[in-house]
């Protein structure tokens, strides 16, 4: 930001001064440089990485423009596998192609926008949860945009292998004392699963809440201890392949399905997570609650990323606690 600044009043003595135009010294004259002569060759750059981010993963895109002129018409591609859910973006407005991309069985997300300032970034962000823990595939960025010459430019990252490591828990019983300061661990890190049922009728929080532990002990999770009256329980196991300990908190909050994810790998919650809540869906399919997986909402704010209060009724909106913005979950 430019200082502002104050100009004193010489009592007007500009007035009664006669000046002329005398000739420039020597070796002052600014020479003047065309944003057509600035060389933005090498000095656009794509950076980007994949980051556990709570039960998915966040894929962030940022395009640098290191140079002194800037960059128009900056279109940004990003493909991932079909395996991959599109939660949200960031910004929001970003457009998923209905279409794979025929053989590479590849989802493309996509976002255009004016311009990237000189010396300035610009950041996309997308958040993708797992659909099948079998796929194996790769993401990657894809940019093009008008150099300072009128020129079209294109840009691409290196690809991201993405391949899910195989889960086998067994039951590992520890005393209730165990779990609070195992929570609260700093070497762990925590991941939330909330989610909400898309339907009609009232809800009966005894009866998903009896799912809810069913789906984690089909995990092969050791009950700790439950709290029928909170609708609240502890469940902890171990990792077979990573050696690492595991907690997961199941509960029923409000109108909401919350599964809570501790441990110090966060690509092995992020699995376990998916396979517990999707465990949990086919279950409510089976005994005829619902009749797809796509009337189980996740209850993230499309905006800030934070799990939403409640489940609201059908096409009504909630407001998040958070970053107050308000959104409608399922219509």
């Amino acid at each position: 930001m430019n200082d502002k600044k104050k100009h004193t009043d010489d009592n007007k003595i500009s007035d009664l001064v006669s000046f002329r135009d005398e000739p420039a010294p020597k070796g002052l004259h600014k020479e003047v440089i065309s944003l057509e002569q600035i060389d933005q060759e090498d000095k656009i750059k794509i950076i980007h990485e994949l980051k556990p981010f709570g039960s998915m993963y966040r894929y962030s895109s940022l395009i640098a423009n290191q140079s002194q002129a800037p960059i128009k018409e900056v279109k940004i591609k990003i493909r991932f596998p079909e395996f991959l859910d599109l939660i949200r973006s960031d910004p929001p407005n970003m457009i998923l192609d209905p279409l794979n991309l025929g053989e590479d069985e590849e989802n493309q997300v996509r976002i255009q926008f004016k311009e990237i300032a000189p010396e300035s970034h610009y950041q996309v962000n997308v958040f993708l949860s797992p659909l099948d823990l079998e796929g194996e595939g790769e993401i990657r960025s894809y940019v093009t945009f008008i150099n300072n010459k009128d020129f079209v430019r294109a840009l691409d990252s290196k690809p991201i292998l993405i391949l899910f490591t195989p889960i086998s828990i067994e039951r590992s019983i520890v005393p209730s004392s165990h779990i609070a300061p195992f929570s609260k661990s700093t070497e762990n890190t925590r991941a939330i699963k909330s989610i909400g049922v898309g339907v009609d009728g009232q809800f009966d929080p005894d009866f998903y809440f009896k799912r809810l532990c069913q789906a984690i002990q089909d995990q092969n999770f050791q009950l700790i201890t439950r709290n029928e009256e909170n609708r609240i329980a502890w469940y902890f196991g171990v990792d077979l392949v990573s050696g690492e300990d595991i907690l997961i908190i199941g509960q029923v909050n409000q109108n909401k399905i919350e599964w809570i994810a501790v441990g110090k790998n966060p690509h092995l919650l992020i699995s376990l997570l998916f396979k517990i809540s999707n465990g949990f869906g086919i279950t409510l399919i089976i005994n005829e609650t619902i009749e797809s997986i796509d009337q189980i909402y996740d209850l993230e704010c499309k905006y800030c990323g934070s799990p939403l209060s409640y489940i609201p009724k059908k096409g009504d909106a909630i407001t998040c606690l958070k970053c107050n913005n308000s959104q409608v979950v399922w219509n």
